[in-house]
């Protein structure tokens, strides 16, 4: 229901009338930007409390998350490092790099909470956060030096008022893991 509500909210007012009406003007911006941006909306959340339940089943431990293993912070690290080195390329090679380095922390954290000799139950995600934590201040410390902190951050809030036909296809490829 809060996803067909999703396709009236926006910055030009569409109402059921218009879809009824078949007003091409509104059905074009409904079929360009409205429903990519739920369906992207939709596979994003799905696709993220996915990767919450495989890391609570990897390490074993209920509070643990992609919030609270490092993962958000070392994909802002792998951005900032494209960002740096390749600042021209597009937007699937910074997905792509954001992803690889995403990947990379996530085996280091899991081969940390391996190491960890008493898994208390706060324990875990309280070494996670730390290990976040070191990865973002490392992140900032280079996005200051480099002054492309707005840029780093842009990619980080989840703004999802962009997403039109062309630029949110990447998204499908969570479609096997939502499966």
């Amino acid at each position: 229901m809060i996803a067909g509500i999703s396709v009236f909210v926006g910055v030009a007012d569409i109402t059921i009338a218009d879809i009824i009406s078949l007003d091409s003007e509104k059905l074009s911006l409904i079929m360009i930007s409205r429903i990519p941006r739920t369906v992207a909306l939709i596979l994003a959340g799905v696709g993220m409390s996915i990767s919450g339940v495989i890391m609570q089943q990897m390490t074993q431990n209920k509070f643990v998350a992609p919030t609270t293993a490092g993962t958000l912070e070392a994909s802002k690290m792998g951005l900032l490092m494209f960002l740096i080195l390749i600042p021209t390329a597009g937007t699937a090679m910074k997905m792509l790099f954001a992803f690889l380095f995403t990947f990379v922390a996530s085996i280091i954290f899991l081969g940390i909470v391996r190491r960890i000799r008493h898994r208390n139950v706060v324990f875990v995600p309280i070494v996670g956060l730390m290990f976040g934590g070191i990865i973002g201040a490392i992140s900032t410390f280079f996005a200051v030096r480099m002054n492309i902190v707005q840029d780093t951050n842009a990619w980080m809030i989840g703004d999802f008022s962009g997403v039109l036909q062309g630029r949110y296809e990447l998204i499908y490829l969570s479609l096997p893991a939502i499966v």
